[in-house]
């Protein structure tokens, strides 16, 4: 596709490329200049356009791990959305649609509006931000309408490649708040729920969840490595995304986990907790453990033992949360049997949680582990109504592989929430 020329960019709203009508966005107004855009891990799709919009030519990459490439356009194509016209690497010169997994970093003004305008918040679930001077995540505002509402918003604009507005009125006044497209002022509801656990009842065990309607689970567990988990929490928080924790007491009373934990605690309304036991043992055939294989050691655990690792992981969740993990729980190394069930269902965990999909984040690339673009593709391929995803805290590439996994979650009509959303 010819380039546009930067002149004429600049003089007009509009601009022609290759007789296609394309709209200029205020970031591509005199847009000579190179910008940068972040490609995020996995699948990547640029395109050619013909004069009438059709596609002439496409290609595809997959990105291992988050990249930075450079653009020379920011356009908007009439029926496709924002697209980036990219300028280096192996996409150079197709254009990539702007979403959260390819977007300018930081905030792009798409309007500033001289008096208010009114945005309509249908009743629901909303959840607004403040930002830092890098537009990572400040503060949130979260609350539930009743009834249908509206808010007047100043500015329109794109964070990270997701579509905001600023609210100067009401409840989310001075927040930003997710709006449903960068075109459509109305606020964007959360689409998951973290409701109260099911009932104690009977004891189940459960891979893929039942009752499950367009939806899976994205649980993670906490038992080890913990560089990544508040980087994984609060992306978590931006894309809105309800998910069941397992932390071990043991991770729980470390700086670092009582840091993520209070971050989980403080959005109570997206999260819920299950328990992984004390110290990750294995409670059937023994060993295990962590972060440390002393507490583990040996085999033919008593039943004071097996109970304790439970009591005690609870007492340090539901510090350091406000939550109280019962009835859920995970078998560290997914290892159970009907003695180990009976005796943590006599303390309320009823509910075992497996998995149907293992992500194995928590084996590194250099040992033969996933990349962030094959954990997200495991993830959305494999995928099914009810999926329980195994993930880590402290998996290595697992922050870098959500947002193309949940954004192509989202785009087959299945919606990353809370073991609890599904089960109820």
């Amino acid at each position: 596709m010819p380039r546009s020329r930067p002149m004429l960019a600049r003089l007009l709203p509009m601009v022609a490329l290759a007789g296609l009508l394309l709209t200029v966005l205020p970031s591509a107004a005199g847009a000579a200049a190179l910008f940068p855009v972040r490609l995020e891990a996995g699948i990547q799709r640029g395109y050619t356009f013909d004069a009438s919009g059709a596609i002439v030519a496409s290609r595809t990459r997959v990105v291992p791990s988050p990249t930075s490439v450079s653009a020379d356009e920011r356009v908007w194509i009439p029926g496709r959305g924002t697209h980036l016209r990219i300028a280096t690497g192996s996409l150079a010169g197709f254009w990539i649609k702007e979403s959260m997994t390819a977007y300018k970093p930081g905030l792009v003004v798409t309007r500033t509006f001289a008096t208010p305008e009114r945005t309509a918040f249908p009743r629901g679930s909303y959840l607004g931000y403040r930002f830092d001077a890098s537009w990572q995540i400040a503060s949130t505002r979260h609350s539930t309408l009743t009834g249908d509402s509206a808010a007047l918003v100043e500015r329109r604009g794109v964070i990270n490649g997701r579509p905001f507005a600023e609210v100067v009125s009401g409840t989310w006044v001075g927040h930003w708040i997710p709006i449903v497209s960068p075109t459509v002022l109305t606020a964007q509801k959360l689409t998951c729920a973290s409701p109260a656990p099911v009932a104690v009842g009977s004891p189940q065990v459960f891979g893929v969840l039942p009752g499950a309607v367009n939806q899976v689970a994205l649980t993670f567990d906490m038992g080890g490595r913990l560089t990544p988990a508040r980087d994984i929490v609060n992306r978590l928080v931006l894309d809105r995304v309800c998910t069941t924790f397992f932390p071990t007491g043991a991770m729980s009373v470390t700086a670092e986990g009582q840091a993520v934990l209070k971050l989980i605690g403080a959005h109570r309304y997206l999260f819920e907790m299950g328990n992984h036991t004390e110290h990750h043992c294995d409670l059937v055939r023994g060993g295990g453990g962590s972060p440390s294989s002393a507490p583990c050691a040996g085999s033919g655990f008593s039943d004071a033992f097996i109970r304790n690792q439970m009591t005690a992981a609870e007492a340090k969740i539901r510090a350091a949360t406000g939550m109280d993990p019962r009835p859920y729980w995970r078998p560290p190394y997914g290892s159970h049997d009907s003695r180990v069930r009976a005796l943590v269902a006599g303390l309320g965990y009823t509910k075992t949680f497996m998995w149907d999909v293992d992500t194995i984040d928590w084996r590194p690339v250099v040992d033969g582990g996933p990349t962030a673009a094959q954990i997200a593709d495991k993830v959305a391929v494999n995928a099914v109504n009810g999926t329980d995803v195994l993930m880590h805290m402290g998996g290595y590439n697992t922050y870098e592989a959500l947002p193309s996994m949940v954004q192509r979650l989202r785009a087959r009509g299945l919606e990353p929430t809370t073991i609890s959303d599904i089960l109820r």
